[in-house]
């Protein structure tokens, strides 16, 4: 049931870019709005005041005749005698003014009536300005000096207010601020932000429509590589490898597309390793133990005595099994990072000589030669030196079980880079160069040493890659000037001893 539920991604990230868009577009709107009225006000405002102009004329004269505006804050006024009364049809009196001066509107309803009727108001026959029409527009009309210190007008509520400068022969003498209306009501006002505000609601939903297209194909190309990426983890739930991931974007999701690539085909080579180890293991514990079982069962039936060459069978397949089981145990504690070490400051040739030494006789009894080129090799090491041994021990074993005697096995030690540079080679016949890149894998042997009698377990050489590695070294295999088997140990160097 949850999972019929279930909500895809898809449609989360979907919605989650439309809502974004559609509460951005809506926020938008509401500021644009909020602003555009006001500002839109504010414009009529500064229009109405841009008609007054004359009126900022007339108060710079005003200033430049008295010398301040004293006179119009201490004028008094009666204002039914000093108002015009434009003559109307049937001798009937005109209201109040029109616009922010009153709630009248003149008869005829035009701007040059309206600015005549305005003029008239505010000066005499004379064309002298009227002090007392600024007590009686207080509520519109504010009057300040040049430190915006109140003459006439509303003390209180400035920021409703929209001023322009008064100069008097191009000197600022004081400001003329007009009070913005509450509400707009002209027509053709009102008609205009109808207009506007149509035309936002119809770019909203365009905006809305179009990054609604334009996201459902965004994301799902976006979350194309999330489809592959389920497809193939279903696959690898069952333990199958068997598929390929295309990088189709260069972001994460594409870093996450090649990774998850890497790690299926790290897993399918982990996988196949596995089943080989097995199948390995399986073979190497198989002929020992059918050499001890067909011993025993011919004993047991009369056909072989339990004599000393029996017991010497059954004694030499036992010790064999012994090495396997401890090169396994090796090889378990190296790969799970529970092999012990003990470092130590020793000398390199040191090492290398005393291993050497103690393979001389044993090396003649195969035929072979030990020749050391280690005299100049002074080279300081932090070594765990049983460890280190062990792997030298390995090499030399390795070249007298499968090289062919009589031969030399040749052990080198160099100064290289400030490195120490360790070389273990013999006179052949070596290995086919095609296996040389596989020699340190577990349980890897090439066809000639699976063959032979004295070969090993296949695990030698892994647990040498592995203990160098410790050693913060490197391990490599290649065809030597002899025509053998090479092998080139390269281990830091800590301090030369002089």
């Amino acid at each position: 049931m949850r999972h019929m539920l279930r909500t895809r991604l898809f449609y989360k990230i979907f919605f989650v870019v439309l809502l974004s868009v559609a509460l951005g577009v809506g926020i938008m709107a509401l500021i644009v709005g909020y602003l555009g009225y006001r500002n839109f006000n504010t414009y009529l405002t500064e229009s109405r005041l841009e008609e007054l102009s004359w009126l900022n004329v007339k108060l710079g004269e005003y200033y430049k005749t008295h010398g301040s505006f004293e006179g119009i804050k201490n004028a008094s006024l009666d204002f039914h005698s000093s108002l015009p009364i434009p003559p109307s049809h049937g001798g009937e009196r005109m209201g109040p003014p029109p616009g922010p001066f009153g709630t009248g509107r003149p008869e005829k309803d035009s701007k040059s009536d309206e600015k005549e009727f305005i003029k008239k108001a505010f000066l005499d026959d004379n064309g002298n300005l009227r002090p007392e029409m600024f007590i009686r527009l207080e509520h519109f009309l504010v009057l300040m000096n040049k430190d915006k210190n109140i003459i006439t007008g509303n003390k209180k509520d400035h920021e409703q207010f929209v001023f322009r400068p008064i100069l008097s022969d191009g000197v600022l003498v004081g400001y003329l601020g007009m009070r913005r209306p509450p509400n707009i009501e002209h027509p053709l006002a009102l008609g205009f932000l109808k207009q506007q505000g149509s035309h936002m609601i119809v770019s909203g939903m365009l905006i809305i429509i179009l990054t609604g297209t334009l996201s459902w194909f965004f994301t799902k190309r976006v979350l194309a590589p999330v489809n592959s990426l389920m497809s193939a983890t279903k696959k690898i739930s069952v333990r199958n490898f068997d598929f390929s991931l295309d990088r189709e974007s260069n972001d994460e999701l594409g870093d996450l597309a090649e990774n998850f690539q890497n790690m299926s085909d790290e897993l399918r080579k982990y996988e196949m390793n596995q089943n080989r180890w097995i199948s390995d293991i399986s073979h190497e514990l198989r002929t020992p133990l059918s050499v001890i079982l067909g011993s025993i069962e011919a004993m047991q039936d009369g056909v072989r005595k339990a004599d000393d060459s029996t017991l010497g069978i059954l004694h030499a397949e036992v010790r064999r099994l012994i090495r396997l089981v401890n090169d396994l145990h090796e090889i378990t504690m190296a790969e799970s990072g529970n092999m012990k070490f003990s470092f130590s400051i020793e000398r390199a040739d040191r090492i290398i000589r005393s291993v050497a030494d103690m393979y001389v006789m044993r090396a003649e009894e195969y035929g072979f030669k030990i020749e050391q080129v280690t005299s100049g090799c002074k080279v300081m090491l932090r070594a765990d030196v049983s460890r280190l041994r062990q792997v030298f021990i390995n090499l030399i074993e390795n070249s007298l079980k499968h090289a062919k005697s009589p031969g030399v096995i040749l052990i080198g030690c160099v100064e290289k880079d400030g490195r120490a540079v360790i070389t273990f080679e013999d006179t052949g016949p070596g290995v086919p160069p095609e296996h040389l890149p596989m020699l340190f894998d577990r349980l890897f042997r090439s066809d000639m040493s699976r063959n032979r009698k004295t070969g090993g377990s296949g695990l030698g050489l892994a647990i040498c890659r592995y203990i160098t590695e410790q050693h913060g070294g490197t391990i490599s295999a290649c065809t030597g000037s002899m025509g053998g088997l090479k092998i080139e140990i390269i281990l830091p160097m800590e301090s030369i001893d002089e």
